[in-house]
């Protein structure tokens, strides 16, 4: 019951949680994928077989003003009919990243608020590089710029 309540709470979907590591700078969330059959995305037929298990930090929202990663333990299936391999597709984790889809959400809502880009970077525990790739994930409603721009200096 327990385990399901913080699957619920930080929405993590196709997982469950073995493990939470609460230390002073961190907090890590031990997961683990739920087996069984999947859709193959090569061939499309079903198979439970599983190939083997790989596991990969992620990064994820800051919890408690704390850096928070899940270490995540996959599951990687085999399919029998085309002879590949494949990772069960998750909710919460885009195709080849290592940050969650929450931690790009929080990332585009402090773009919203009056702080710097280092500053975002710094509190959301990634590179500049990456809070700056995230504003071009998400749609903006204002496509052009307005006729007139006032510009005045910025620093804490």
């Amino acid at each position: 019951m327990r385990n399901n309540n913080i699957n619920n709470l930080l929405n993590l979907k196709g997982v469950f949680i073995k493990n939470i590591e609460n230390n002073d700078n961190n907090i890590i969330i031990h997961v683990q994928t739920e087996h069984h059959e999947c859709l193959c995305p090569h061939c499309g037929s079903t198979t439970s077989k599983i190939k083997d298990y790989h596991s990969q930090i992620i990064k994820d929202a800051p919890i408690q003003f704390k850096n928070t990663y899940i270490n995540l333990k996959k599951v990687r299936y085999y399919c029998k009919s085309c002879n590949k391999s494949f990772y069960e597709k998750l909710d919460f984790l885009a195709k080849h990243q290592r940050t969650t889809n929450r931690l790009l959400v929080y990332i585009y809502d402090q773009l919203t608020s009056n702080k710097s880009m280092t500053q975002i970077a710094k509190e959301s525990n990634v590179s500049i590089n990456k809070v700056m790739r995230t504003i071009d994930l998400f749609d903006c409603e204002n496509t052009t710029l307005p006729d007139v721009i006032s510009i005045d200096e910025f620093k804490r």
